[in-house]
């Protein structure tokens, strides 16, 4: 009987551990502050790629050259990318009228059998393509998801963000004002 309590015991306290810890890193990971690095400072996205969206039509990344583009690599079964997602669609929402790209990668398995329900349930509008073998997640090295990357309007990687994050705060859109307001022209590094 004691040991049954002390196994209860146990497990729960390794579950709020868990739980800890990943606020804790994902905050840490994350960070707090989102600043606009200078474009001298900036790194070319290298890996360009062409997927197919959930109606099955190629998407290419270097076809939204000229625009801001959000790039997030997600899973229907990735408890942090769902938590993240009502905030990217509500910046994506109030953004996308003037330029601001979103590409939600999803890596399931499954494919749009698995992912069309989700995006339906949910309501989010944003481009959502199909990587099911993760190919992409793969030859960027990205350790987890949620990962977003945020690229200016020359393909130039501006933001990095390992974890969940809240999409729609404050500094996140006066970081997108800021990418907008950019010009697009110019030689890249």
């Amino acid at each position: 009987m004691h040991r049954v309590v002390r196994r209860q015991k146990t497990r729960m306290i390794v579950g709020v551990l868990l739980i800890v810890a990943y606020l804790v890193v994902s905050r840490l990971v994350a960070g707090p502050d989102l600043v606009l690095p200078a474009p001298t400072e900036r790194m070319m996205f290298k890996a360009d790629f062409t997927l197919p969206d959930v109606q099955g039509r190629l998407v290419s990344l270097s076809s939204f050259r000229g625009r801001p583009v959000v790039l997030n690599l997600w899973a229907t079964w990735c408890y942090p990318c769902r938590e993240e997602m009502p905030s990217m669609q509500a910046l994506y929402r109030d953004y996308h009228i003037r330029g601001l790209v979103m590409l939600a990668i999803a890596v399931d398995e499954g494919g749009p059998a698995v992912v069309i329900p989700f995006i339906q349930t949910h309501g989010f509008t944003f481009s959502v393509l199909l990587d099911p073998q993760n190919t992409l997640g793969t030859r960027l090295q990205i350790p987890a998801i949620p990962s977003t990357y945020v690229l200016d309007k020359q393909g130039r990687i501006v933001g990095l963000e390992m974890g969940a994050r809240d999409w729609n705060t404050p500094q996140v859109r006066r970081f997108v004002e800021q990418l907008l307001a950019e010009d697009g022209g110019g030689p890249t590094p």
